[in-house]
């Protein structure tokens, strides 16, 4: 288990190096040494007197007069604080929290021995660093690329090697953390190009701290896990999970089973293939299965998860807007079966939920919609706030990262009720807002042979029961304001895709919705219905006769009937 964090400062903690550049090549160019300012982030985690001697030595073939080498590295610092600033790296609190919320000790471990720095960190990072938990220029006698900083941060953290990582900007800072046997991640914040660090053996390399901080929980994950295997669909296989081992090589040595793309592949044969392959590779009851994908790779592969060998931990590593708010939290698992939705399933939580938000900004349009719906859905039950934000669609499709609030918001919720009600014994059932619909329309599309997407299939149901709230008392005492149908079916009729459904398909909606799991009885159709926005009840069973004149109501709303 990673138990510790050994972070440098400069170019991790603070985008500072590119004001410690320019000091550097002022202060050598004052004392009549030519240097290119590129050169000083080669020198990154070296202490400043070995960086005057590593030039001195260059240029007059001999290390510099210590008295001189005092004064010279006051003077750059009395430069660096003249023209630069302290700016906190994007990303590097992201970073950090998830350290400390995954129970890891940080260690700072730089080469300044400035007392100013030392002293912004503990304003702008508070209670990060505990008490002796920084390694500066005065704690060693050599700096890096000597191991010495990151052993003596071993020491101050009581870990071993194997119990930590090195987060580190610079080549040489890369080498001292290899050099000390721990696994180090490097950070590309400034202009030193990837193959310098690759060149250093360093575990994984990022593209920014922003990019690494969305990255870190993978990282632990894969860390700390035993014997992992990776289960991908043959798109995510090409798309993500290649681009992903480009920045950890470790993830693309794994075993993967690559299962062919689509809802209508998440059956028996594909679960089949998944056991196949950790059977034929030796995954014993500690493995752990990596799920990469969208809900059809998390619903199936936990499902393989929770029964291989009688249950070994998953990992859902989510790449779909639907996935991150909805199949891969939770812990419902499952596989069709003749064209019925999840017929086959367990309760499984998964060990973690990684979020990748960069895939975002690759998804089709539909994709974006399919998760945005149960985006909605989770609104519509638990926050007017951002149900209300949430009709502003074109915003978030323009810009689908500004999504991000609004997602974790709906992890918090989904995580909150599940904690509550794992089981759906009863509150969790809330979370079924507009999939007994949905289920019905999106299990009838692939009974014609024309799959549709569940998101969109639930985005209609949502509107379908939205009327049933709204027309049918059921004994429930109160009634969804009809004022909250018109803006939800006017975004609805823009944005989202025909779910293909005719009026003479209602009785075949009806059967099929007799054989959602959530019925107690096939004789009562189980919904969750609202009372307003916020104010969901459940096990609801209206009568037949409603559920078909909202059918009506709902057509004439959309105008695709």
């Amino acid at each position: 288990m990673i138990k510790a964090a050994l972070i440098d400062m400069d170019g991790v903690l603070y985008d500072s190096m590119k004001y410690h550049t320019l000091a550097w090549r002022q202060m050598m160019e004052e004392n009549g040494i030519h240097c290119s300012r590129d050169e000083f982030y080669l020198y990154e985690g070296m202490t400043g007197a070995a960086t005057i001697d590593l030039i001195w030595q260059r240029e007059f073939g001999h290390p510099c007069d210590p008295e001189k080498r005092t004064q010279l590295y006051d003077y750059k610092t009395r430069i660096f604080k003249k023209i630069g600033g302290n700016e906190p790296m994007p990303g590097a609190d992201r970073m950090l929290r998830t350290l400390c919320e995954r129970g890891i000790r940080c260690v700072l471990v730089t080469g300044s021995g400035q007392a100013s720095l030392i002293d912004n960190i503990r304003k702008d990072y508070p209670g990060v660093f505990a008490e002796g938990m920084m390694v500066t220029a005065h704690d060693v006698t050599k700096g890096k690329p000597d191991p010495e900083p990151y052993l003596r941060g071993l020491e101050k953290a009581g870990v071993k090697p194997e119990e930590a990582i090195v987060i580190e900007n610079a080549p040489l800072g890369v080498r001292a953390g290899v050099a000390a046997g721990i696994r180090t991640m490097a950070v590309c914040t400034g202009p030193i190009p990837k193959a310098k660090f690759e060149e250093e053996n360093a575990w994984g390399i990022f593209p920014s701290m922003d990019e690494f901080a969305d990255m870190l929980p993978l990282v632990i994950d894969l860390i700390d896990a035993e014997s992992p295997f990776v289960v991908a669909d043959s798109n995510t296989s090409n798309l993500v999970v290649d681009r992903l081992a480009e920045q950890i090589p470790a993830l693309g040595a794994l075993t993967r089973c690559v299962i062919p793309a689509g809802d209508d592949h998440k059956d028996i044969d594909s679960l089949m293939k998944v056991w196949r392959t950790l059977s034929e590779n030796g995954a014993t009851r500690r493995s752990t299965l990596f799920c990469i994908g969208g809900g059809m790779v998390t619903d199936l592969g936990g499902f393989a998860a929770a029964t291989f060998k009688r249950g070994i931990p998953c990992v859902n590593v989510s790449t779909t807007l639907l996935g991150m708010v909805d199949a891969a939290t939770g812990g419902k698992t499952g596989i069709n079966l003749d064209g019925l939705k999840n017929e086959i399933g367990a309760f499984s939580q998964p060990k973690d939920t990684v979020i990748i938000p960069e895939t975002l900004a690759t998804l089709p349009k539909e994709e974006l919609l399919s998760g945005y719906a149960e985006m909605l859905k989770t609104a519509l039950i638990a926050d007017p706030e951002m149900y209300d934000a949430l009709l502003d669609i074109d915003r978030y499709l323009d810009n689908p990262r500004l999504l991000l609030p609004w997602i974790m918001r709906c992890i918090e919720i989904k995580t909150a009720v599940t904690t509550r009600d794992p089981k759906e014994k009863g509150e969790r059932k809330i979370l079924n807002f507009g999939h007994t619909a949905g289920h019905a329309i999106e299990s009838l599309a692939l009974l014609n042979g024309r799959p549709l997407p569940h998101g969109i299939a639930v985005a209609h149901g949502l509107l379908w029961e939205m009327v049933v709230s709204a027309i049918s008392d059921s004994g429930r005492g109160t009634t969804l304001p009809s004022s909250r149908l018109y803006p939800y079916a006017n975004m609805l009729k823009e944005h989202f895709p025909d779910a293909g459904v005719k009026c003479s398909d209602i009785d075949r909606l009806l059967e099929l919705m007799r054989h959602d799991k959530k019925n107690a009885s096939p004789d009562r159709i189980n919904f969750t219905l609202l009372n307003e926005v916020g104010e969901p009840q459940w096990d609801v069973c209206p009568n037949e006769e409603d559920i078909r004149s909202a059918f009506e109501i709902y057509g004439d709303l959309t105008g695709r009937l």
